[in-house]
């Protein structure tokens, strides 16, 4: 029934805002009217100062070159019956040769002289202290030619209190102001005080772009904060309007009838009424199963177990169907899940047990090694049991990580290279030197590969630097590990000894097969990453950065990319 009436609302609703437009429409044409009959008066004499100019430019022409008929005849004009006090002319720079009062003057830094230079037309300015007498002047000034040539200009002024009255008496009762204005945006006169007339004009509309809105009418806020009704007319098209205001409650009285918004509001009230019946029964029938049944949706898809079971209360027949393929769904969704989750503590175990029985079996070759090693007939070969047990036991602490890791597909950076460093500190013991070995290693998790080829890269690293180990002056052999994350997702790994006095007799050093250097570079390569070394006096550093995840940028290529962002100009 509602969607049944609401075209019949729709066209009552269409026709009364219709009249209400058009007599709002007329309001406004009344109030814009009112404006225009405010500044009658500004018409009248504005035209007749335009008409004046061009008579005066035409009868001045031939009397230009004597100066004292030049003078008569302004005088003369001043003297007439009319409300010109005043009237000369002026040569194009800027010097007032003759007047009405007979005195020339140099109005070359004038702003009517300069404004009827810019506009080369009739133009209207007002003129302060021009005759020495501090009065207040609208000026009127039109260009004098002759066979196409600028001659000079005509200026006529009015008594700027003459330019300011007002037309009507209880203009100021109601609370009505209007200014005039000419293109250039200057105030020509005003229904207030000279001082104040900025003040009544609408804020967000520019002086000079108010003869733009020239015919129209619209609600603003004037530059002193108040809302205002306002009107902009024409008094001389394209050079001069008016701008008139009312104070809001004078004009909604005048544009607003309450009475039209009533029967606007009637139709619109009416098909309300039929909307919020059929609201009502829509809550009651359909809306509240459906709120209930997205309610349970959203609690299981939440991970809620409890009660997941919906009950609605009187629901229709077929909201009673979807609460009994909704509980079945909980159902096997339920019993899915503690299966997948029963299947999943099974991988787990498995894995872990996988894990555990790798590092036992590389635990067992390098025990095996280790008692081959004390069999060995050489030094060489007991060198090379003892690297292959070494890189078997750090395969081993991969292994080990992975078991004892809460999450078995990452390993922690930091309790990786721990336990690497304990491995191999049994190498240090041999050595008859203590070895102070110090670490600053963020933890950062790595997938499995990552951990693999990081422990063997550390232990081929930490042999490297025990073996090249020195004494130092006074002080004793440090090795120094780090691993910092230096930028987002990237990793730099240091390793640094001391250099000195060697810890190994000229009788146990050997020579090098160059099989580690080879391998560090083999495992830098696996993890993308780039490696340097760099030796001083008293120390040799091994470096290497590598990304964590795949796209990582490396600090100095986020520095420059930063630094070409800040270089590039905006658009």
């Amino acid at each position: 029934m509602t969607f049944a009436l609401l075209p019949l609302g729709l066209i009552a609703l269409y026709q009364t805002n219709a009249v209400v437009d058009e007599a709002t429409r007329l309001s406004h044409a009344s109030l814009l009217d009112q404006t225009e009959r405010a500044a009658s008066r500004e018409r009248e004499l504005l035209q007749r100062a335009g008409g004046a100019t061009e008579g005066v430019a035409a009868a001045i022409l031939p009397v230009l070159q004597d100066r004292r008929a030049c003078n008569d005849l302004l005088k003369a004009f001043t003297e007439g019956p009319n409300p010109f006090t005043f009237a000369a002319f002026i040569t194009p720079d800027g010097r007032m040769v003759c007047a009405s009062d007979g005195k020339a003057r140099d109005v070359s830094d004038r702003w009517m002289y300069l404004k009827a230079r810019q506009t080369s037309q009739l133009s209207f300015a007002l003129g302060r202290d021009l005759l020495g007498e501090g009065g207040s002047f609208l000026l009127a000034t039109s260009p004098v030619q002759g066979d196409g040539i600028l001659l000079g200009y005509v200026s006529i002024a009015i008594p700027h209190k003459v330019a300011g009255a007002r037309s009507g008496k209880n203009l100021s009762e109601r609370g009505i102001q209007y200014v005039t204005i000419d293109a250039q945006g200057e105030i020509l006169s005003s229904s207030v005080p000279e001082e104040e007339a900025a003040q009544v004009l609408p804020v967000s509309v520019p002086r000079r772009d108010l003869l733009e809105h020239t015919g129209e009418t619209f609600f603003e806020d004037d530059r002193s904060g108040d809302e205002r009704f306002f009107a902009v007319s024409d008094i001389l098209s394209g050079q001069v309007s008016v701008v008139g205001s009312w104070p809001v409650e004078n004009a909604m009285t005048a544009a607003r009838n309450p009475a039209s918004l009533m029967t606007l509001a009637f139709p619109v009230l009416m098909w309300l009424a039929g909307i919020s019946v059929a609201v009502l029964g829509l809550q009651q029938m359909v809306i509240r199963h459906l709120s209930a049944l997205r309610r349970a949706m959203r609690r299981y898809a939440l991970g809620e177990r409890e009660d997941p079971q919906l009950e609605l209360i009187n629901p229709p027949r077929e909201f009673e169907e979807a609460q009994q393929s909704f509980n079945r769904m909980v159902v096997i969704l339920s019993e899915a899940e503690r299966r997948r989750e029963l299947d999943l503590q099974e991988k787990t175990i498995l894995l872990r047990e996988v894990h555990h029985r790798v590092k036992n079996n590389l635990q067992l070759v390098a025990s095996i090694m280790n008692m081959q090693g004390r069999t060995a007939q050489t030094p060489e070969a007991r060198r090379m049991l003892s690297q292959l047990q070494r890189r078997v036991r750090g395969l081993a602490t991969i292994h080990r990580s992975l078991n004892t890791n809460p999450d078995i597909t990452t390993v922690d950076s930091r309790d990786l290279i721990q336990e690497l460093i304990s491995e191999i500190g049994s190498m240090t013991a041999g050595t008859g030197q203590e070895i102070v070995i110090e670490t600053d290693l963020a933890p950062v998790p790595l997938s499995q590969d990552q951990g693999v080829t990081l422990s063997m890269l550390v232990s081929e690293a930490m042999t490297n630097a025990v073996k090249y180990l020195g004494v130092p002056d006074g002080g004793r052999p440090r090795i120094d590990v780090r691993l910092r994350e230096t930028a987002r997702d990237w990793l730099e790994l240091e390793i640094s000894n001391t250099k000195g006095q060697p810890l190994a007799t000229e009788n146990e050093a050997v020579e090098g097969t160059g099989i580690g250097a080879r391998l560090m570079m083999a495992f830098a390569a696996q993890l993308d990453g780039v490696a340097s070394t760099d030796e001083t006096e008293a120390a040799y550093t091994y470096r290497l950065g590598f990304p964590v995840t795949a796209g990582a940028v490396p600090p100095a290529a986020q520095e420059k990319e930063q630094y070409h962002d800040a270089e590039e100009p905006a658009a």
